[in-house]
């Protein structure tokens, strides 16, 4: 986070404004977790400063109790942490089937099989923690539009299996000749 000029400050404006947009039909809720308290406290205070209620988690364990407290739109997780990795975490989710949780593993790990991996476990994006301030927005940005679509496309199916529930139990009525 080197460097942040000007241009950077315009652009984590914009993008902020449009979470902060996209967040209003759902909560701008997002946990962050993390085992480095450092990069957990820069990541939350700078987070708060673009207008996200921000909760921290220390691993993926704390995380869990959390989230089976709290829905939280967006987790924004490191992948090696004691106790319970970012990816278990993920799993663990997922097992449980929580599809509407956005999941953005933030790690220095980048290989190929590490993507693989990752997204294998159900996470939805992954950065390295060496990304621009910008590109992270811009990511939480996606993660925030794509829950938003996920909770109309499930709206919109609940109310089509209520269209055809109604319809298949009303009696047919014979208006005509036998």
């Amino acid at each position: 986070m080197a460097n942040y000029s000007e241009r950077d400050r315009f652009h984590d404006g914009a993008v902020t404004a449009r979470i902060q947009v996209l967040a209003q039909a759902i909560e701008a809720k997002i946990l962050v977790v993390d085992d480095d308290d450092l990069e957990l406290a820069l990541l939350s205070d700078w987070l708060s400063s673009c207008g996200l209620s921000v909760r921290q988690a220390n691993n993926g364990a704390e995380a869990l109790k959390c989230l089976a407290g709290e829905w939280f739109p967006v987790v924004l997780t490191d992948w090696q942490m004691p106790i319970m990795t970012g990816i278990e975490l993920t799993e663990k989710l997922r097992a449980r089937n929580v599809t509407d949780t956005f999941v953005i593993m933030l790690t220095v790990l980048d290989g190929d099989f590490d993507f693989e991996r990752a997204y294998e476990a159900g996470v939805d994006d992954y950065l390295s923690k060496k990304r621009s301030r910008v590109e992270l927005l811009a990511r939480i940005h996606s993660a925030f539009a794509t829950v938003r679509l996920r909770k109309a496309l499930s709206d919109a199916n609940a109310r089509l299996t209520t269209l055809e529930s109604a319809r298949t139990n009303t009696p047919t009525i014979n208006v005509g000749p036998p």
